[in-house]
């Protein structure tokens, strides 16, 4: 799980994958007395380790450490003077971790992208009918001009980091549900890949038409959102309908859940995985 070189810390292996270590940070939950260990990787990506050496959050989306820790709720930077940490916590902490974490894959944590980064589409609500295909579709895009591709979508349709989604959600219903009918997965796909055609971009969503789990947990430990479809048949409460998923979460049990945009003005929405089935997505 762990290696190290001349005394220090330098990788992790997580999710079957080696992460390499940048520095370490010492954080508070607020409101408690624990102290935690932030572990950052080169890409700022970045998890947290609680005093037992348990996965408390992988938080797989680049650069994200420095933007998501200044602006939570939960957590807050401890001095590391003040509280003396040294290679002989970090050693201890991270040889605790060792021992609980499996060799394939985290459990009991949260695996995904920064919550608060989400907040900007909070109000990007599926006014009516069946448009919820189109709404899932625009926070996926606008995601991604906002963390890593401003130039996806042109500023005359919307502008990086903007809270205004209209046009965009105009352009995406042209091309998506022109009918303002129920859409599958395919349906959204080729229409996102046809929204990408009229701005002269060779872009191409791709969909899966059976469950959810695989595609989406990839995509998401590449720090990357996707959009789910939930079924009525499945337990979907919404009924059918389509959210853009950030995070998953996998207890040792076996249960498997969703952090979701729902796009009915929730935007950290914890839903069963059991209720996926199809995705939408972007390279």
């Amino acid at each position: 799980m762990l290696k190290k070189a001349s005394g220090k810390w330098q990788e992790v292996l997580l999710n079957g994958k080696t992460e390499r270590i940048s520095e370490f940070r010492l954080l508070k939950r607020k409101q408690e007395n624990g102290h935690y260990l932030a572990v950052i990787f080169e890409n700022e990506s970045y998890l947290i380790i609680d005093p037992q050496g348990k996965t408390v959050e992988f938080v797989t989306a680049v650069n994200a450490y420095s933007t998501s820790i200044a602006t939570s709720t939960m957590w807050q930077e401890a001095s590391i003077n003040a509280e003396g940490i040294d290679d002989e916590l970090i050693d201890k902490l991270l040889a605790k971790w060792a021992q609980q974490a499996p060799t394939t894959h985290l459990v009991d944590c949260w695996v995904g992208l920064p919550e608060q980064r989400f907040l900007t589409y909070k109000k990007w609500r599926t006014t009516s009918g069946y448009l919820c295909g189109t709404y899932a579709a625009a926070v996926l895009l606008a995601y991604y001009q906002d963390y890593g591709m401003p130039n996806l979508i042109p500023s005359d349709i919307r502008r990086k980091d903007s809270r205004d989604a209209k046009e965009l959600i105009q352009k995406l219903r042209k091309t998506i549900q022109p009918l303002g009918l129920p859409t599958v997965p395919i349906q959204v796909s080729t229409g996102i890949s046809a929204f990408f055609r009229t701005q002269q971009q060779p872009i191409y969503a791709r969909s899966t038409v059976v469950g959810s789990w695989q595609r989406a947990t990839k995509r998401i430990r590449e720090g990357k959102p996707v959009m789910i479809g939930i079924l009525r048949l499945l337990g979907s409460t919404y009924g059918n309908h389509w959210v853009t998923a950030y995070a998953y979460y996998e207890s040792a049990s076996g249960e498997r859940y969703y952090k979701v945009h729902d796009n009915w003005g929730n935007t950290n929405k914890v839903i069963p995985a059991s209720w996926g089935n199809g995705t939408v997505s972007l390279p």
